[in-house]
Parts: C-alpha cells; structure tokens; sequence
C-alpha cells in the first residue's frame, strides 16, 4: 500500500500559534495551500482519503476530494489531534510537552490511535493508495510508529501545512518514500 499524509492547510491557530479547538477553519491561505496540494494530488489515483473529523482537516480533504472525485471519502475519528485538555486555546510556548497535565493526551496514546488507523488502512486498502489528511501531532505519531520509533523520542518531526509524507507498505517492510514536502506550495 502506498500511504500519504498530509497536515491540513494554515488555520487561525496556526498563524497566531495557538493551539486551537476542533472548529478553527483554514485561513484563505490555507484553503489556497489545500488547492494547490489537490492539484500536486490529481493524478495520484487515491484510492481512499481518510481524514480526522476536524473542520480545518475535513475542508482540507473536501477540497482534494474534488481532484480525486473517485476515492472514498471516511472521516476517521483516530486521525483527530491531540486532545489538549488545559492546553486548549494556549500558545504552543506558554505550555510545558515535556510534563504534561492528566488532561492531555499521552503520547502513547497518540501513538496507539495512529497504529489503530495504519492498520486500518493496511487492512482495508493493501495494494492500494490511501491519503490521511490529518493534524501535527497525530502525524508526527504516524511517523514514528511507521519508522519504528518509540512514541516518547523527543527527535524533531516537522509537519508544515499541507506537507507530503509518503510511505510505501507492504507486509515485510516499510520504506519512507518522501517527507515533510511542500514543493506544491513553493512554487
């Protein structure tokens, strides 16, 4: 199975770096970020865009769904970002990720519901192509179950807005294809 996944286009919360709730919508950027990665997306042949039922990651899917009008469209609650908990509607540099409240979800957890959706797509798709249209945090947790790390390694992952990650998987292996790129946006 090939597997790419993206992060949603630029939201309210991302420009003013506030870790926002399920309802903050793409700027007009992020909308043209979404266009412009449906575009790079169109002669893929998707089999199936599953995408996290926030509002900013289901426009973002529903705009690349219009270039893959035959994929599949499933909103799939395991893609949904981080639950925040006291950190909801904070700036991402007024709050400690290296000791965290009870009230926001471990990164075990994180890592446990990105295995959920991989094996879910691996199981439904195996030799077919799936996008995740999907958040930072839960990305980052696919990364790193995908590259056998441990949920808890503290190396970087980037995640820009609307960046392609691609993985090919197959039951013996998986191989990182491409990562983090946003030549659709530079251009």
């Amino acid at each position: 199975m090939k597997l790419i996944i993206t992060r949603h286009g630029e939201t309210e919360g991302n420009v003013n770096q506030i870790l926002a709730d399920s309802n903050d919508p793409l700027t007009p950027n992020g909308k043209k970020q979404a266009k412009a990665l449906a575009q790079r997306l169109s002669n893929e042949k998707i089999d199936a865009i599953y995408t996290s039922p926030f509002k900013r990651a289901r426009e973002t899917a529903e705009i690349i769904h219009k270039k893959n009008k035959n994929a599949k469209l499933i909103i799939v609650e395991e893609l949904k970002e981080m639950e925040l908990g006291s950190y909801l509607n904070k700036k991402g540099t007024e709050v400690n990720w290296d000791v965290m409240p009870k009230d926001v979800e471990s990164k075990n957890s994180l890592y446990e519901r990105a295995k959920k959706a991989i094996e879910r797509a691996v199981k439904e798709y195996p030799n077919g192509k799936v996008l995740f249209v999907a958040h930072n945090a839960i990305n980052k947790a696919m990364i790193r179950f995908l590259r056998n790390m441990h949920p808890e390694d503290k190396m970087s992952i980037r995640q820009g807005n609307t960046a392609v990650t691609i993985f090919e998987i197959s039951a013996k292996e998986r191989k990182e294809i491409l990562f983090n790129c946003m030549k659709h946006v530079e251009e």
